[in-house]
């Protein structure tokens, strides 16, 4: 159905038709009608990109702004991995020295022959080495005039359940235990709380 409206004028215009013919799905039969309607779906879709664009830039926008705290984070987990595994080859290290009897005990033996408090009688300081170790540390100590009394008057044993560059000490007035392992590991809980902190 078409309907034509005339407006009353002086001079003539070009014609004016209003169309309202629909086809099927209500999709308007005039050309210029379907025109008008597509350039306001094309703005619509144009908006609905432009919106799109802007949530990915503000979500882009929140990223960024979180990404320090997420580098911290990450840098925190990689620091924590990256001393445990120094600790771990630190451990390797240490230990191979020891199974291969590199690692010397004579420095702990002068200290305490040095230093050690005795109980009552003069001579009563035992030192126990493991017995991989038990030449050399008698060799090196002899060879260390400052201490020629203190060594003659101490009595060195063979002992294996003491740990190669370990170094156990006896006197009347009390006991004093080396570990190089047990040390590395005080040394290594030491690291860990300094990481942490």
């Amino acid at each position: 159905m078409t309907s034509t409206n005339v407006i009353p004028m002086t001079s003539r215009l070009v014609g004016l038709r209003l169309h309202n013919r629909r086809g099927p799905g209500g999709v308007p039969e005039s050309p210029k009608a379907r025109q008008l309607l597509d350039l306001e779906a094309q703005n619509m879709a144009r908006e609905a990109d432009a919106q799109v664009m802007r949530d990915l830039l503000a979500e882009a926008r929140n990223q960024i702004v979180a990404l320090p705290g997420v580098v911290n984070e990450r840098l925190e987990e990689i620091a924590g991995i990256t001393v445990e595994l120094g600790l771990a080859i630190a451990r390797e290290i240490v230990g191979d020295a020891l199974d291969q009897g590199r690692v010397d005990p004579t420095p702990t033996v002068a200290r305490c022959l040095a230093d050690c408090v005795h109980g009552s009688d003069r001579s009563d300081l035992v030192i126990k080495l493991h017995p991989d170790d038990m030449a050399n540390v008698q060799t090196r100590i002899a060879q260390m005039t400052e201490l020629g009394e203190e060594f003659a008057a101490a009595r060195f044993v063979a002992d294996a359940t003491v740990p190669s560059g370990g170094v156990r000490a006896e006197t009347g007035a009390g006991r004093m235990h080396y570990d190089p392992r047990e040390i590395l590991e005080r040394i290594c809980n030491e690291v860990r709380r300094e990481a942490s902190a």
